[in-house]
Formats: C-alpha cells, sequence, structure tokens
C-alpha cells in the first residue's frame, strides 16, 4: 500500500513537472522574437568647403579595390565618385574619365592607381574641374611616353607575368594577371583569401594600353601628390619616385605592396586629405 501510494506521489509530480513545461514553451512561443539590433544607418554629410575627389583604379583591378578609401573618405566628409575604368586604351579611357571629370558639381581632385595614374595625366589637362593630382603606386607618364617603355625602363614585371585573355570577337588581345603569380606580384601584404579574391576578379586590359602615347601631362599645370609603396613589386620604387620628381609632387612613401589602397587606406587617405587641405587654401 505504502508502495503503492508513493509511485502514486512520484507521477503526480512528474506529471506536474510536465504541465509546467509545456505551459512555459508555450508562452514562450507566443511571445516574438527580439529582432536583432540594426546597425546605424548614417549618411555622412558631405563638407561644401572640401574639393570632390575622383578614384580611379589601374589595370588588373576594379572600383572595388578603392572600398577602404572610400570608406574613409566619405566618413572625412569628401563627396567621392569611384570611376569604372573601361580599361580599353590610354586615349579612350582617358576620354572616358575626362567626362566623369566635366560632369562633377566642383573642383575635384583626381587619384589613380598604377594605369590610373597614366589615365589621370591625360584626362585632367586643361580642366577646369580638375583641383589637382594624386598618383598611388602610380605611372606619371611624360608627354610622349607609353606604359610599356615605361614598365621595361623601370624593370616592372608586366611581360613576365600577363597572360592573353579571351575576348570574344574583339580584335585587340587584352591582358590579364595570371592568377598563380597575382598576390606575391601585385598584393603580397594582403591576405591570401582577399588576394585570391582580388586575382579572380581582376580587370583584364587592353594591350593599346601599353602602347598608346601621353599627350600634354596634367601634372605641368597642376599640384601633384604621391604616394609611393616601397614594397611595390609591379612598378618598382626608384621608377615610381623618378617619376614624382620629374613632376614635382610632393612626396609621401609608405611601405607596402602594389596594392597599398586596399592593404593600407588609411595610408592613402592621409595623402589625399593633405592635398585636399592643400587645394582648399588656394
Amino acid at each position: 500500500m505504502r508502495t503503492s501510494l508513493r509511485r502514486s506521489g512520484r507521477t503526480m509530480i512528474l506529471m506536474g513537472a510536465l504541465t509546467l513545461t509545456l505551459a512555459a514553451a508555450a508562452c514562450s512561443a507566443d511571445k516574438p522574437a527580439a529582432a536583432p539590433e540594426a546597425a546605424p544607418a548614417t549618411v555622412p554629410a558631405v563638407d561644401p568647403g572640401k574639393p570632390g575627389v575622383l578614384l580611379v583604379h589601374g589595370a588588373f583591378a576594379d572600383g572595388s579595390s578603392w572600398g577602404g578609401v572610400a570608406e574613409q573618405l566619405q566618413a572625412k566628409g569628401f563627396r567621392v565618385t569611384t570611376a569604372a575604368v573601361p580599361l580599353r586604351g590610354l586615349t579612350y579611357d582617358s576620354a572616358y574619365i575626362r567626362g566623369l571629370l566635366d560632369a562633377m558639381p566642383g573642383r575635384t581632385l583626381l587619384v589613380g592607381h598604377s594605369y590610373g595614374g597614366a589615365v589621370i595625366t591625360n584626362a585632367a589637362a586643361g580642366s577646369a574641374k580638375a583641383a589637382g593630382l594624386v598618383y598611388v603606386a602610380a605611372f606619371a607618364p611624360d608627354q610622349g611616353e607609353s606604359l610599356g617603355e615605361l614598365d621595361g625602363r623601370f624593370g616592372g614585371p608586366a611581360t613576365e607575368i600577363t597572360v592573353p585573355h579571351p575576348v570574344g570577337g574583339d580584335p585587340v588581345p587584352e591582358l590579364r594577371i595570371a592568377d598563380e603569380k597575382f598576390p606575391g606580384y601585385f598584393a603580397q601584404d594582403v591576405a591570401p583569401v582577399r588576394a585570391a579574391v582580388l586575382a579572380a576578379g581582376q580587370r583584364p586590359i587592353s594591350v593599346a594600353a601599353f602602347t598608346e602615347r601621353t599627350a600634354e601631362p596634367a601634372w605641368r599645370t597642376l599640384p601633384s601628390w604621391y604616394l609611393v609603396a616601397t614594397d611595390d613589386r609591379m612598378i618598382p620604387p626608384a621608377g615610381q619616385r623618378e617619376m614624382a620628381g620629374r613632376a614635382k609632387a610632393v612626396v609621401t612613401e609608405h611601405a607596402g605592396s602594389h596594392a597599398i589602397a586596399v592593404s593600407h587606406p588609411d595610408a592613402v587617405v592621409r595623402v589625399i586629405d593633405q592635398a585636399a587641405a592643400a587645394v582648399a587654401a588656394r
């Protein structure tokens, strides 16, 4: 009899606990789940006292390579435009960038990386909108020079690491950096996973970009700044210093690969800030 009562008591306790558990679960199911906290959606205000910034990427890259730079510049109040350079050749690309420059709402700093430096050198010549030129590990050719000529003079590796890229019906061949060589030459200080993504997404460039010659360079009449990437394996630092010197550019040196805008965007932003302050004071 006592054993039966004990079993009956334990059964009642277990049933009561189960009832409480089910009730709690039902209450939880009725209560809506807490929504995750949304990140603050704030758009940095543009400072009208600062010049606009037109970011011009180079060969074997696209506009996303400026992502970290653009984000920091916008946070500082700059109006930023990141160009999608066609990479069809120096004449075509310079005309394209000149069209963007002419459409800017005010005076603008043109910032060029690599081949993009040659593009801004031509695109900004004679423009009333151009406030100055900022070269980031970039070509700054003189009149009559081609990029192929400069690459050979400075000992660049372009002819050794590029491969033909299928172009469909386009009769002008294109080049890209072999994927396995991209990290070591273009982006050795970028995390390997990120460097592999950059290699996979690189924009091929027409060979015309290496053979067409520069017209009267804009750096003859515009103030210029130059960021030398001292670990660059695409445009050797000695070549960067030579081009910066003849352009009478204000030179800053920083340890970084050719992809310095990706690995050290803060260093690029500091030079742009310096240029912006100087042109605003004119």
